[in-house]
């Protein structure tokens, strides 16, 4: 009797068993899918939908904006498969996070207002004397080309129809003279100049700027019209560069900049808005110390090469064919007091155009 009794409950444990085993197999195969939660994928897509439509090339480099959107498309292809598992949603959300991380990194800089030393817009359309804009509101006067060079043939520099709003033409010598300026103001280890150019041909000596002549600083276009700078600094080095290759078009609007760095050593020009040569120590060993300042205080020229006097008491021996003057035109002609990088210049260009 107690033999069966033990018989009996051990077949029906036994039973129990089987019967438990089979229910959760049959439950194991049958059970329902389990969903991934996207609520964080979902809004996160929906947040770089608005950014992505929003994005253009004025704020943004054009690459930049393609392989976001390439990543936004690839995300969403794979949220919309129904099986997705949770660990690949939690994948596709730092997918996503950190190409819109990269993305937002590649936005143009803006410049500081603070770093713009001075502007000329030439927006005034008249008068023969202009203002400049910026931290530094200094006097601009508008001069005829040296009569002993020209006669009569030259005259001021004019106002025509520039890039955005009015522009200054300039032709036989004539030029911008301003002589209220800071000198340390243009003596800066870090430095900028931006111009929009429309040259009327190609000649040697196209002087856009100049701060005692070559003494210091100054920025032309030379006898290829390629962007030319030159600086002069301490202990009697000269650095001459121009940008290797990348010439403005005689009767086409250009875009050039030039930047300065004496701290870092580097010399950089970019035509319209692209970095077109960058120059180091290494290529240049003079881009180290300070500017050096000139013993005979001149005004900073823009669209010639120094004062008639001033060629003169250096024995140049100027002449109307060799003198240095800008023939063209110019617009947005900007000094900044820092070195501007490749997002900053290519924002620039960007807004201008």
């Amino acid at each position: 009797m107690k033999k069966n009794l033990l018989k009996n409950a051990f077949i029906a444990c036994a039973s129990l068993l089987l019967i438990t085993a089979a229910f959760s197999g049959c439950s194991s195969s049958n059970s329902p899918t389990v969903v991934a939660d996207q609520t964080k994928l979902t809004a996160l897509i929906d947040s770089c939908n608005t950014l992505s439509a929003a994005a253009t090339s004025t704020d943004y480099p054009a690459a930049s904006i393609t392989a976001f959107q390439t990543v936004l498309a690839s995300v969403k292809t794979a949220a919309a498969n129904k099986s997705i598992t949770q660990a690949a949603v939690d994948n596709l959300v730092v997918q996503l996070r950190a190409a819109e991380n990269t993305f937002l990194a590649s936005a143009y800089s803006a410049i500081a207002p603070s770093a713009l030393t001075f502007a000329l817009t030439f927006d005034e359309g008249s008068g023969t004397q202009l203002t400049t804009t910026g931290s530094k509101a200094w006097t601009a006067v508008l001069m005829a080309g040296p009569s002993q060079l020209f006669g009569t043939a030259t005259g001021l520099p004019t106002f025509v129809t520039g890039k955005k709003g009015t522009a200054m033409h300039f032709a036989q010598g004539s030029h911008l003279e301003i002589s209220n300026y800071t000198s340390a103001d243009l003596l800066k280890s870090q430095m900028s100049i931006a111009v929009w150019l429309k040259a009327d041909s190609t000649r040697e000596n196209d002087y856009i700027m100049s701060y005692n002549y070559w003494n210091t600083w100054k920025f032309q276009l030379q006898s290829t019209n390629l962007p030319f700078f030159t600086t002069h600094v301490t202990g009697d080095k000269y650095t001459d560069a121009d940008d290797a290759g990348t010439a403005v078009v005689n009767g086409t609007w250009t875009h050039v900049v030039v930047t300065l760095d004496l701290t870092a050593g580097t010399e950089t020009f970019y035509v319209n808005g692209a970095n077109v040569k960058s120059w180091t120590r290494t290529d240049k060993p003079n881009l180290i110390g300070t500017l050096l300042p000139y013993a005979t205080v001149l005004p900073l020229m823009i669209g010639a090469q120094t004062t008639y006097a001033e060629s003169i008491a250096t024995a140049q021996g100027p002449t109307a064919k060799n003198w240095g003057y800008f023939a063209g035109t110019m617009d947005e002609l900007k000094f900044y007091n820092i070195t501007l990088n490749d997002g900053q210049v290519a924002k620039l260009y960007n807004d201008e155009k």
